[in-house]
């Protein structure tokens, strides 16, 4: 099942060398493994070069590749850590936000992603994807020139059904009228921690490229089988009765639970507003007396009756790692 692309939104997949094991795997301040290379005995001053994934081909946006300096964490991974960027994979975004809400998540993030630091790393951008950022320009003068290679200090080592590697540089682009304040292109976070843009990206070096990644031929169960490691429990459509419907929304605080909503959600109002997106996932947080806590993806806590909870979503996904 793939959801359509409507202004950000759609619900619906080995790359790179193993990292250098050089010791134990230290669990750090940021709750995910963390290395650092200028502690290790023989640890190599040779340069380790990282390719950059191409972007998506059909936005506009001006772009530049950057290194973001934020940490993975600033605490343990919460669902209010992710926000879906301009790639329409809010399955991708919604699962991840769903892991960082239970404890089993929690668990299953912390094993996915190792950090290494005093590294002397390369990113490099192919000469399509120099095109593709030039072409983009518009002319605007005040834009500064797209280096062909990032120098940084650290990289990181994602475990997607296989290690990928990959840097801390990332599409971003300017926000602010003076030119100094930048917002990641695809995932992001509200609270400025790394932890979800890196998967992201290791997802898309996985599929060789952002625009592969947000191709709607992949799947909820495709997505959630590599992120979580098994394949999830599905709640369909003519099975979702309010007892079912329930005992999901009270387990999500324990099992990460995702649901999606229909193509054509009801309107409630001659203003044709409606509860929630239309084909698009949300977390499932978990449920107060007769309402169901939703976290939309786009950075917003979202609320729904329990009643008109079938009327608004086609199916629920769940399952531990």
């Amino acid at each position: 099942m793939t959801l359509q692309y409507k202004g950000g939104a759609r619900f619906p997949g080995p790359l790179g060398l193993s990292p250098e094991i050089l010791g134990g795997r230290l669990p750090g301040p940021l709750r995910f493994g963390q290395e650092d290379l200028t502690k290790q005995q023989g640890a190599t001053k040779s340069i380790k070069t990282l390719a950059m994934p191409p972007p998506s081909k059909g936005s506009s946006t001006i772009m530049r590749l950057r290194t973001v300096s934020w940490k993975l964490s600033k605490r343990v991974p919460a669902w209010g850590d992710v926000q879906q960027g301009e790639l329409a994979n809010c399955p991708i975004a919604a699962i991840l936000s769903a892991l960082a809400h239970t404890p089993s998540g929690r668990k299953r993030l912390d094993g996915m992603i190792t950090e290494y630091l005093g590294a002397n790393i390369k990113t490099t951008v192919a000469h399509d994807v120099m095109t593709t950022i030039l072409s983009r320009e518009a002319d605007n003068p005040d834009y500064s020139p797209q280096n062909k290679e990032i120098l940084s200090s650290r990289y990181f080592a994602v475990n997607l059904k296989g290690l990928i590697e990959v840097s801390d540089a990332f599409y971003v682009k300017e926000t602010g009228q003076s030119g100094g304040d930048m917002d990641l292109v695809y995932m992001d976070s509200p609270n400025q921690v790394l932890w979800p843009c890196v998967i992201e990206k290791a997802y898309a070096v996985k599929l060789k490229s952002y625009q592969e990644l947000d191709d709607q031929k992949h799947t909820v169960e495709e997505f959630w089988e590599v992120l979580v490691g098994k394949k999830p429990v599905v709640i369909r459509d003519g099975n979702m009765t309010e007892q079912k419907i329930r005992a999901a929304a009270m387990a999500a605080s324990k099992v990460p639970t995702i649901g999606a909503t229909r193509d054509d959600v009801p309107k409630i109002d001659s203003t044709d507003a409606t509860r929630v997106e239309s084909d698009h996932g949300y977390a499932v947080l978990g449920i107060q007396g007769s309402t169901i806590e939703l976290y939309n993806p786009w950075g917003k806590p979202e609320k729904i009756p329990l009643k008109e909870f079938s009327s608004n979503f086609e199916a629920i996904y769940y399952g531990t790692p």
